[in-house]
């Protein structure tokens, strides 16, 4: 932005405006070249040059297009990524791939090879959470499992998947997007060396000697009740490799709530009941900067703040980053400290 500081005069004293104008940055060469094919359109086609930077999109002169640039959060407030097919081994069916809280929600053109989405920050089930001055959209997407039915019974040959794709904004920073796999996939780099992903578990016990199986039936619990969870890398290739996590949530299956647990490696100072970060020594071989483990107390979410019974299942998710420290230092948050 242009920011000019204006000081004037009236008849009760010296007063101050400040007057602010967009800056328009043109977007690198690098962020703009992309095939035709990924191009999603930006504005209107009759938007001029001016026009079309302002919104932070791409302009193209012969032939005139202005267009987003891929993987953004965008100034009209839209998610702009793409899926590749390749995600998965065998591909997905990138036709199949809808918003997981709205099946409408579908991408804004697909092929064999991607599919590419732009999705509105206040619509198709996207959660919005606050935490101190930080915003966070995130919207999940997810395939279509596919069912052939014959007399003595029902198959699938399709694979659930389900990817978080994320918006963070910071006051003074530019909007940036990244999507996760929820449900570990194995990319070609790693996948001649086993499973490779982040798990996120709950344990039976506080010295986390035993855990819940994947599918296993909601737990009910009663409120107050300390809960034992942990996140953990699973067949690392580099035991120097570091376990980020960026934030911890709550949210109900409604997907109407949501519930700040940690962020940025550490409790949520506005919960008066914060969860304990635990850093313990796990099992061999798993090196210990690979797991990390935080206790909650349960807790139900209220409709429109009364309370009542509401029998809903709640979920948990963590977005974490898996560092390398060749790439530079691993802030690791409160676990450690």
């Amino acid at each position: 932005m242009y920011i000019i500081s204006i000081l004037y005069t009236t008849q009760n004293g010296k007063k101050e405006a400040k007057v602010s104008c967009p800056l328009v940055i043109p977007r690198s060469e690098h962020e703009c070249n992309l095939h035709s094919e990924y191009r999603l359109p930006c504005g209107s086609s009759s938007i001029s040059e001016t026009q079309c930077l302002s919104m932070g999109c791409c302009f193209n002169k012969h032939p005139p297009a202005c267009y987003y640039p891929m993987d953004e959060c965008t100034i009209d407030r839209h998610m702009i990524f793409s899926v590749p097919a390749s995600l998965t081994d065998p591909p997905l069916s990138t036709a199949l791939l809808v918003a997981a809280t709205n099946s409408t929600c579908r991408p804004q053109r697909v092929t064999p090879e991607y599919a590419l989405f732009k999705i509105p920050m206040d619509g198709c089930g996207t959660r919005r959470v606050v935490v101190g001055k930080t915003v966070i959209y995130m919207v999940e997407i997810m395939n279509t499992v596919q069912t052939v039915s014959l007399n003595y019974g029902t198959i699938t040959r399709d694979s659930p998947v389900r990817l978080l794709v994320e918006c963070r904004y910071v006051p003074g920073t530019v909007l940036s997007v990244s999507y996760v796999v929820k449900t570990p996939t194995f990319g070609p780099d790693v996948h001649t060396q086993g499973v490779f992903g982040v798990q996120l578990r709950i344990a039976k016990d506080a010295q986390y000697t035993s855990y819940y199986p994947q599918y296993h039936q909601p737990l009910h619990m009663l409120l107050g009740k300390p809960l034992h969870l942990e996140v953990r890398l699973l067949g690392s290739p580099d035991p120097s490799l570091v376990l980020l996590v960026h934030f911890c949530v709550a949210y109900p299956r409604s997907g109407k709530a949501a519930w700040v647990l940690l962020y940025n490696g550490c409790p949520n100072p506005l919960d008066p009941a914060p969860p304990e970060t635990v850093l313990s020594d796990p099992t061999p071989p798993s090196p210990q900067s690979q797991t990390r483990r935080f206790t909650i107390n349960t807790f139900q979410f209220l409709p429109d703040g009364e309370f009542q019974d509401m029998d809903e299942e709640i979920y948990f998710m963590c977005s974490t980053e898996i560092c390398s420290p060749r790439d530079g230092p691993c802030v690791e948050g409160c676990f450690g400290h």
